[in-house]
């Protein structure tokens, strides 16, 4: 294969930026072709050619054109990034590989079932004797608040079964707040807080198929508004090995993230996100490329290299770029454009 043509969806999401980051740092022969729904997503402009495509819950009309930008552009792989998507390629993934032979990394319909949910990611962290914070649902648990609270204490964590980021996550002081919180309320669950914020964790384990683990790296990460800000890579073994446990036995297929918070000297995990993840570039510039490593394998069937992981610190710092509007209104008026001058 003398070049690699994929395809990355969501392109303008912080995972779609770093897919694109990472995959331009490759030494793969490769062609980025990138999708977003709306002209000013930054992977439109970064990629080598791009698409504005229809919003996946317009689904019929977004399939259409899905298949049109395969079968024009000779797509091999598929990274999906952006969450929105994940259930509709879950669903057609065995029909557009079939139709186009693009490969596409996405998880089962089960695996996405266990991750978006956190009621059913606690479940199955406990049916597997892993770790897990203590957790209740409201209102379906509401009679097991009082003993929840004898349990854990004040403060704990509210939140959404299914969402994202730090998007509606309270730290309850007290009744009369959890009260408030709860009000009007449902599909929330109750959860033990972790105290030590220096010690939360992000693990990405890169699977292939039926969850052979390709690679591993632990970050110890400081957030800001639920996002990692400083990433700091060094020894952490014990924790790697332990994700990887967890990994073969929910087998999820390309990135999978695991986050979690050290107590008492154990990973708590409290979030698994099967998907690309924030901290996909800072992981490149460490030494792990996932979509390189998921190309190389999945796609070429080549061995992985040994990867040797920097002990480093990572520090964000958003950059600005600047588009040319003629290049805006190009896609906003052709829903295509072609980026000339290749990195």
């Amino acid at each position: 294969m003398d070049k690699i043509n994929v395809l990355i969806t969501g392109s303008g999401s912080l995972y779609g930026s770093a897919v694109i980051q990472s995959l331009l740092k490759s030494k793969l022969n490769v062609n980025l072709v990138a999708t977003d729904t709306h002209p000013f997503a930054i992977g439109l402009h970064t990629a080598h050619r791009s698409y504005i495509v229809p919003p996946v819950s317009e689904e019929q009309l977004y399939f259409k054109k899905l298949l049109g930008i395969l079968k024009n552009e000779k797509i091999h792989a598929i990274f999906i990034a952006s969450s929105q998507e994940l259930p509709f390629y879950s669903q057609y993934k065995t029909l557009i590989e079939h139709q186009t032979g693009a490969k596409v990394f996405t998880n089962t319909t089960k695996v996405l079932s266990i991750c978006s949910d956190k009621w059913n990611t606690f479940k199955f962290l406990k049916e597997h004797n892993f770790h897990y914070p203590k957790t209740i649902r409201y209102p379906e648990d509401k009679e097991q608040i009082d003993s929840f609270l004898q349990e854990v204490g004040f403060p704990f964590i509210a939140k959404p079964r299914r969402g994202k980021g730090s998007e509606d996550i309270h730290l309850v002081q007290d009744l009369s707040y959890l009260n408030q919180v709860l009000s009007e309320k449902k599909d929330m669950i109750l959860q033990q807080f972790l105290p030590d914020d220096k010690e939360e964790f992000t693990v990405g384990i890169c699977c292939g198929e039926n969850g052979k683990v390709l690679s591993s790296i632990a970050l110890n990460r400081y957030l800001q508004d639920g996002i990692t800000m400083i990433a700091k890579s060094d020894d952490f073994k014990d924790i790697t090995d332990y994700c990887q446990e967890i990994a073969m036995a929910l087998k999820p297929y390309g990135p999978c993230n695991f986050q979690f918070r050290l107590w008492n000297g154990s990973p708590y995990i409290f979030e698994i996100n099967p998907r690309f993840s924030s901290t996909t570039g800072m992981r490149t510039l460490l030494g792990v490329n996932e979509p390189e490593i998921l190309l190389q394998v999945e796609l070429l069937g080549k061995e992985i290299p040994e990867i040797k992981i920097l002990k480093s610190t990572v520090i964000r710092q958003y950059s600005d770029f600047l588009v040319p509007t003629e290049q805006i209104v190009k896609l906003e008026n052709e829903s295509f454009i072609l980026k000339i001058n290749k990195e």
